[in-house]
Parts: structure tokens; C-alpha cells; sequence
């Protein structure tokens, strides 16, 4: 399959393990595709790309990217093939670790950018893993100084950004 290139823009960028089966298993998992990421982004080869919010699920994650340059899939490919490799080790197993290469979602608006942003950081609410999302460690609302206007489209992750 050929590499998907994107236009320079924000995206919603999200994938689910195949399955759905879960694939953080403990705290240790979490963190070694925590780390994945902090060690692409840190990369030259993806100087272009930001990621501007984050949620880690048992079974799925979402981010919202900005990128200055149109290659985004080569970074998507590498973090979860590096994690595949590791949770394949790791559990003693073969196979697809994820149910697609990634889903995007182009991000046309400020608007739109802010309630992506929100609800990114609220993922773990909506799908009810926790309650308060002071309780849950995987997302980046905990590094946001300015929670009022993630918190201003936070009913939406119940309504129209369902996907």
C-alpha cells in the first residue's frame, strides 16, 4: 500500500487495536509507547510534526497533530511498529496489533481544532473508564495551562464528534 501523504494542517489521528483487544495491559505498556512517541517526535526526521493533544485507551488511541509538511504516515508507521514489535515479544504472540494503519481527519477550522482538542483529552470519559479525568493518566490534559477552553466543548464528547 502506498504511504498517505497529508497537506500541512492539523488532523485527528486515531487507530484501534485489532480486535479491540487491549494492548496496555499495565503501567508499563502505557509508558513504553509514551516513551515511543517522546522518541519519534524527537526524531529530525519528523522535525514537521507536533502533537498538540493525546489519549491512551486500553483498546484505541487519539491524537491531534499538526504537521508543517505533508508525511505523517511514515510517523504513525514507525511508532506502531515499534510497539507492535515490543507487545509481540513482550505476550508471546504474532500477528496485527492494530485494526487499521490509522484513521485522519483533516482539521478545517479553529472551531472544529477545539473540540477535537477536547475531546482528545476527555476520550477516557466519554468511554467511562473514569469519571474525572483528574484520575485518568494517558492524556494530555494534564499538560494543558489553559483548561478553560478545553473544558468549553467538553459535552461534546458525548454528541457530535462520535466516531
Amino acid at each position: 500500500m502506498p504511504i498517505r501523504t497529508f497537506e500541512p494542517g492539523y488532523y485527528h489521528i486515531y487507530n484501534r487495536w485489532f480486535e479491540k483487544m487491549t494492548i496496555f495491559k499495565n503501567m508499563s505498556d502505557f509508558e513504553r509507547f509514551y516513551k515511543l512517541v517522546l522518541k519519534y517526535l524527537s526524531s529530525p526526521k519528523y522535525a514537521g510534526i507536533k502533537i498538540l493533544a493525546y489519549s491512551f485507551l486500553p483498546n484505541h488511541f487519539h491524537c491531534v497533530v499538526s504537521t508543517s509538511w505533508i508525511e505523517i504516515s511514515s510517523f504513525f508507521g514507525d511508532l506502531q511498529n515499534a510497539y507492535g514489535k515490543y507487545f509481540n515479544i513482550k505476550y508471546e504472540r504474532k500477528g496485527q496489533l492494530f485494526e487499521w494503519r490509522f484513521r485522519a481527519r483533516f482539521i478545517q477550522d479553529e472551531e472544529y481544532l477545539a473540540q477535537c482538542l477536547s475531546y482528545v483529552n476527555f476520550n477516557a470519559v466519554k468511554h467511562r473508564i473514569v469519571e474525572n479525568i483528574d484520575d485518568y493518566p494517558w492524556t494530555s490534559y494534564h499538560q494543558i495551562t489553559d483548561k478553560d477552553k478545553i473544558e468549553k466543548h467538553r459535552d461534546l464528547i458525548l454528541d457530535e464528534l462520535e466516531l
